[in-house]
């Protein structure tokens, strides 16, 4: 059986996120269906504590414990460049503030085999919207997530961003593409960078409309200052003019909009 590798940053939020997180991780996931890179970035709240004898429950996790936070973009190198060890086909991205639910990982993979051309693919993740004038929180996700499916359609949805708080990724993508950028550290717009990357080089991304996953949103980068977010942003503008357009806009249609933008230019 080809596993699929999840890669998991963490700093500190033990009882926010992280513990959350491996409890639905293996309440709502085949432990044989996958392997498990965590990497603590120097956290000193009791995490790595945890981390440490939470592995020697499970086989299936590897453990990379950092003396200072790296930021997201290193930390998530670090657990690629480790995945890239092994044979896996799919490679697993996600936050430590998700949570899980029945057949999530398996209903995701389901996705790429409906278009090979597929590199990114991420769950639904409802945004805590009201469904049925009730909004959706970490306490009755479970009870409410298959009647926010039903809204749609299609299986697929091709998206210019995946959420990269939960995002599964070709192997065949990291592979041709590289590792994240590291001039994003600690955090922010690094996603954005990943997603152009891969569409330029001939992938598609999507959202699965038949797995879903609940982000317990902000755990993660709620302490990066807006300083940071706006050299991050500037970065990401230089290195992608197209981005900045497509970016300041945040329109729905961004075909539609694509068009316009390159006939105005001709104009």
């Amino acid at each position: 059986m080809n596993k699929t590798v999840i890669i998991t940053p963490a700093f500190n939020k033990f009882e926010m996120a992280t513990k959350p997180f491996l409890q639905s991780l293996y309440q709502y996931t085949d432990e044989n269906s996958f392997d498990l890179i965590i990497i603590d970035n120097g956290s000193t709240d009791g995490t790595v504590e945890y981390l440490e004898n939470f592995a020697k429950e499970h086989s299936n996790i590897r453990l990379i414990l950092n003396k200072e936070n790296l930021g997201y973009s290193k930390a998530n190198n670090q657990g690629i460049n480790l995945a890239l060890e092994g044979n896996y086909k799919y490679i697993g991205l996600l936050n430590n503030d998700i949570l899980f639910t029945p057949d999530w990982l398996k209903n995701t993979l389901e996705v790429f085999e409906l278009d090979k051309q597929l590199g990114m693919v991420s769950p639904r993740d409802a945004g805590r919207p009201k469904i049925f004038k009730k909004k959706l929180t970490s306490d009755n996700y479970i009870s409410h997530y298959k009647n926010y499916l039903k809204r749609f359609k299609k299986p697929f949805k091709y998206m210019l961003e995946p959420l990269f708080s939960c995002v599964i990724v070709k192997r065949e993508v990291i592979e041709k593409i590289g590792l994240m950028d590291e001039n994003f550290t600690p955090a922010f717009w690094e996603d954005q960078d990943y997603c152009l990357r891969a569409l330029y080089a001939g992938f598609s991304l999507a959202t699965s409309n038949i797995s879903f996953v609940f982000h317990n949103h902000s755990t993660t980068s709620s302490g990066v200052n807006s300083e940071v977010y706006k050299r991050n942003e500037q970065y990401f503008y230089q290195k992608h003019p197209l981005g900045k357009w497509i970016w300041e806009h945040k329109r729905s249609n961004v075909i539609k909009d694509l068009k316009r933008y390159f006939v105005e230019s001709m104009e």
